[in-house]
């Protein structure tokens, strides 16, 4: 039986994940390791581990420690993550480790897995996003992964430019379609109750991260975002960032707003009421990938706003826009309200796959010879 471990950091991937940790768990021929880390072990962004520990009640956790939230902050918080990753799993030795995408957790689980010979399989190498540091950290994984998932044709290409060898690379789409498939989603009326929000108003979703390549880490970005809310007053949901670089400020900003009546700000959200809000809100904005991602299949309008996103594959409903208070009145009005936009969003078709994609990983994972062809990697030109 093949020993899986499969990392989860944040909130945001947890969701996507839970399809295929629930197919390795389900599958006779894999044991699932459960490993939390990052985000969900901090208080301070909701100790959002429980979410995780009620659907695999064996979850392993490892610890990364943050200090405080500047570049050098990051850099130890990574430094950390390396050294408590290598604990763990030089003492349990899985047969296989997946990475996901492109944050500092994954990086270090990455890491320590690489010098410990331990086979690495990354899902969604090959993406792009706007030269952040999240880019950079997504292609330093494709480099020492031995088995690439990509999200795209697109990807799957860049990956191959790259210099991996295309027997390492397989396109399976995305986890998340496969998520939002499988959960039972509730009304409009009873998710709206649940949070004590009118479901005949407009609503707006908000999800806005720092952006760590620019000097404020994308906190005038976010000033404008919250400018344009408080000129609306439109009701609004809104998910505190991610703790990069730069986070703190962004809190003490949506703080500052925290006693306006239109504002509803939730420190994080159990993954099917989010997809929920997704699914119900007139509107949601600011610079998630899971508006590109996700959004689409739900026909939700989404307004992209600045660098973060740049260059990932979009659907047809979203727009991106630049970081200006009157730019995203304008936007909002105009998807609201422009009729062929619209019946755009309501034929859109999402670029990141079906749906299928844990049927197709699992299967990977069980036919993968581990050996030194696996583990000795060479640059392919």
């Amino acid at each position: 039986m093949r020993k899986i471990a499969i990392v989860t950091g944040t909130r945001a991937e947890y969701g996507p994940l839970r399809p295929l940790m629930t197919a390795v768990q389900n599958d006779a021929d894999l044991k699932l390791i459960p490993i939390v880390t990052g985000m969900h072990l901090l208080p301070k962004y909701g100790n959002t581990y429980h979410l995780v520990e009620k659907d695999f009640s064996h979850i392993v956790k490892i610890p990364m420690p943050l200090k405080g939230d500047t570049l050098q902050d990051m850099a130890f918080y990574l430094s950390v993550g390396v050294k408590n990753f290598a604990a763990y799993l030089s003492k349990n030795h899985p047969d296989i480790i997946i990475i996901t995408g492109d944050r500092s957790e994954q990086l270090a689980a990455a890491l320590a897995a690489f010098y410990l010979n331990i086979p690495i399989v990354h899902i969604n190498g090959g993406d792009v996003s706007g030269g952040m540091i999240d880019e950079s950290i997504r292609h330093a994984i494709t480099k020492i992964a031995h088995i690439h998932l990509a999200h795209t044709k697109k990807n799957a290409e860049r990956i191959k430019k790259m210099g991996e060898d295309t027997w390492r690379i397989h396109i399976t789409g995305t986890l998340a379609i496969e998520a939002i498939q499988e959960i039972k989603m509730k009304s409009k009326k009873e998710l709206f109750a649940t949070y004590h929000l009118d479901p005949n108003s407009i609503t707006f979703l908000v999800v806005q991260h720092p952006i760590t390549t620019l000097q404020d880490k994308g906190f005038e970005q976010f000033h404008q975002v919250m400018n344009a809310l408080d000129t609306l007053k439109e009701q609004t949901v809104l998910i505190y960032p991610n703790c990069d670089a730069g986070s703190r400020k962004f809190i003490s900003l949506i703080k500052k707003y925290e006693n306006r009546p239109y504002l509803h700000i939730f420190k994080n959200l159990p993954h099917d009421d989010y997809i929920g809000f997704m699914k119900y809100v007139d509107v949601m904005l600011g610079n998630s990938s899971s508006g590109i991602i996700e959004a689409p299949t739900l026909k939700t309008p989404v307004i992209n706003i600045g660098s973060r996103q740049q260059g990932r594959d979009q659907s047809n409903n979203v727009i991106t826009i630049i970081p200006k208070k009157e730019k995203i009145i304008a936007t909002i009005y105009f998807e609201l309200n422009n009729a062929v936009f619209k019946e755009k969003v309501k034929q859109c078709i999402n670029k990141y796959g079906k749906g299928n994609a844990s049927h197709k990983i699992v299967k990977i994972l069980k036919t993968i010879k581990i050996d030194d062809r696996l583990i000795r990697k060479q640059i392919s030109y």
